[in-house]
């Protein structure tokens, strides 16, 4: 295959934006500046997805690499995700954001096995537990080919996920990526007024005295961190999403 057909290839295309990169990666962690490339498409439901917006591939959005590439300009680091991104052919893409060495982060759902191993990409896959209702597709391949710059993520949403995940590492220590436990993020409606904020009811306050605002709900990171200090689990990283933190409540891409 030429250059020339790569470029052409066609993916369908939630949205690419510039924003600050939230999660855990391979490179210097969450909070870099980066462009998002948000595929179209899932083949997984999880009970606690936030980007639900993307899963369906219609209506589609199909774009070439090459119009891809034009629109992530001179970013140096760019993050893949969806949706879940290989749930179309996403290779033609990597090689060529690759062959421009950025910085690229593939955020998958573990139930696909990645392709490989370039030394400026790095795989973020998501082992989904038993609150996510997904945990049957899970693939073997997907964690087991994984490098130490990789990454493997747990979204933890209760403590029968916390206990399950501790138990795979344990079961699975050829799994060498660094393993991260993700508080499922919860957020809370309040009203600030000029008393003071007060959580969300359904009294009707006037407009002129009160304003709905979105906070984190802290009392699930707080209690995943409290056992993790507990039961001394110093390989793991605790990594909370610095956008949902940032702007509680939003839904078009930040």
């Amino acid at each position: 295959m030429n250059g020339g057909n790569i470029m052409n290839k066609k993916l369908n295309i939630q949205a690419i934006f510039k924003s600050i990169d939230g999660e855990a990666n391979g490179f210097e962690g969450a909070g870099q500046l980066t462009t998002f490339i948000r595929l179209k498409g899932c083949n997984l439901n999880c009970t606690y997805c936030d980007t639900t917006y993307a899963n369906n591939s219609e209506p589609a959005n199909m774009m070439t690499v090459e119009e891809i590439l034009e629109e992530v300009g001179d970013a140096s680091k760019v993050t893949i995700t969806g949706g879940e991104p290989l749930f179309q052919n996403l290779e033609s893409l990597v090689k060529e954001l690759s062959n421009l060495n950025k910085d690229i982060t593939v955020e998958t759902n573990g139930s696909y096995p990645i392709f490989g191993h370039n030394f400026n990409v790095r795989w973020v896959v998501d082992f989904k537990l038993p609150s996510s209702g997904m945990m049957e597709h899970m693939n073997s391949m997907a964690f087991s080919n994984l490098r130490k710059i990789d990454v493997i993520k747990f979204v933890i949403s209760d403590i029968e996920d916390y206990e399950y995940a501790k138990m795979l590492i344990k079961e699975h220590p050829k799994w060498i990526a660094k393993k991260v436990f993700s508080p499922a993020v919860k957020i809370k409606h309040i009203y600030a007024n000029i008393w003071g904020e007060f959580e969300y009811t359904d009294i009707v306050m006037p407009k002129q005295l009160s304003k709905k605002i979105y906070i984190v709900d802290t009392e699930w990171p707080r209690i995943l961190a409290e056992m993790m200090i507990r039961d001394k689990l110093q390989d793991i990283q605790l990594s909370i999403q610095i956008h949902k933190v940032i702007w509680p409540g939003i839904k078009e891409e930040r």
